[in-house]
């Protein structure tokens, strides 16, 4: 648990940083374009972290195990052959993998999201 408040603190202090760098860049240095960009940034690792999550808690997996199976029973042939093989096969899904990068990704985006939607009512 440490390890991911550590992570997100980093990933939330770098997109802090590059918000800073990307309104610097731009000449135009507000609070207002710092906390739009800020915002904006904030989209990309929770929308990574939210594809992540779902994707390791196996919602693709019933996906992919349907088009195993329509796959196997498109031709006559082939279905024959794959019985034969798979008696050796288990049918059995196989588990998602785990990314240690889910957490820090989802928590920091969505951290930052919160932060930027209060400053930005702050502001006004």
């Amino acid at each position: 648990m440490k390890r991911i408040a550590v992570r997100t603190g980093w990933m939330v202090a770098a997109m802090l940083a590059a918000s800073a760098l990307i309104v610097f860049w731009q000449g135009a240095w507000t609070a207002v374009a710092f906390i739009n960009t800020a915002f904006l940034l904030s989209l990309v690792p929770l929308s990574a972290g939210g594809l992540l999550f779902v994707y390791e808690r196996g919602f693709f997996s019933g996906f992919a195990y349907g088009f195993r199976r329509l796959r196997r029973s498109s031709a006559r042939v082939e279905r024959y052959l794959e019985e034969a093989a798979a008696e050796h096969e288990s049918d059995e899904l196989l588990g998602p993998r785990r990314f240690a990068i889910t957490y820090p990704l989802l928590f920091s985006g969505l951290l930052l999201f919160l932060a930027m939607i209060a400053a930005g009512y702050a502001v006004q």
